[in-house]
C-alpha cells in the first residue's frame, strides 16, 4: 500500500489507521487470554494448548504488522521475507491452529470417538517448534534485506536457510501426524459416554 507513490500526508495518514488497528487487537489478546484464566478448562487438556499456541502466533504477527504500519519500514520491507513470516504468523498459522482447534472440540461430538490426548499433546509440540523454526528466522532475513522470489541464498544465510527448511519439514510432519491421530481415533474406537466437561468431551484419559 505504501508503494504506489501517493503524497506524504496520506502515508502518514494510512500509516495511523493501521497502527491504530493494533489497539483493538491488542485488547481483543488480552480479552482471549482472560476467557482462558476463567473458563475452567485444565491446563493439560490439548485445546487449551492450541488456544495458547494460536494467541501466541497471532501477537508475533500482529505485533510485526505494527511495525509494518510505520511507512519508512514498509517501503524497505515491502519486499523482502520479514513480510512472508508476517503474513505467515497471521493468515496461515492462525488459520491452521484454527482448523486444529475446531477438530479436536468438534471431532468427538459428530464421530463419537475420542482422540488421544498424548498424541494430540505431542502433535502440538512438533507443530509449534516447526512453525516458529520456520517462519521466524524470516523475519532475521527480511531485516537484513533478503528480498522475496530469490531461487538463492547469499552464503551468509545459508545456516538460516537450513533452521528455516528444518522447521518447515517439521510442519509437514505434523500435519501428517493430523491425520494419523484421527485415523487412530476412528481405528481404536474409544467412544464417549458424555458430552459435559472438557474432559468427556475433547479427548480421552
Amino acid at each position: 500500500m505504501f508503494m504506489v507513490g501517493f503524497d506524504s500526508l496520506t502515508g502518514v495518514f494510512f500509516s495511523s489507521i493501521t497502527m491504530i488497528i493494533g489497539v483493538p487487537t491488542g485488547i481483543k489478546v488480552f480479552s482471549w487470554l482472560y476467557m482462558l484464566n476463567s473458563c475452567g478448562m485444565r491446563v493439560l487438556d490439548p485445546i487449551v494448548w492450541w488456544l495458547v499456541g494460536f494467541i501466541f502466533l497471532f501477537t508475533v504477527g500482529g505485533v510485526t504488522g505494527v511495525a509494518l504500519s510505520a511507512s519508512a519500514l514498509d517501503i524497505l520491507f515491502h519486499d523482502t521475507w520479514f513480510v512472508v513470516a508476517h503474513f505467515h504468523y497471521v493468515l496461515s498459522l492462525g488459520s491452521y491452529s484454527s482448523i486444529v482447534i475446531m477438530l479436536i472440540w468438534w471431532w468427538p461430538f459428530v464421530v463419537g470417538y475420542s482422540l488421544n490426548k498424548y498424541l494430540l499433546q505431542g502433535h502440538w509440540l512438533l507443530s509449534m517448534v516447526g512453525f516458529n523454526l520456520c517462519f521466524f528466522p524470516m523475519h532475521y532475513l527480511g531485516i537484513h534485506g533478503l528480498p522475496r522470489r530469490v531461487s538463492c541464498y547469499d552464503q551468509e544465510y545459508y545456516w538460516v536457510n537450513v533452521i528455516s527448511s528444518i522447521g518447515g519439514v517439521l510442519s509437514v510432519v505434523s500435519g501428517f501426524v493430523l491425520f494419523f491421530i484421527l485415523w487412530e481415533s476412528l481405528v481404536v474406537g474409544n467412544r464417549i459416554i458424555g458430552l459435559w466437561g472438557s474432559g468427556g468431551c475433547i479427548t480421552n484419559v
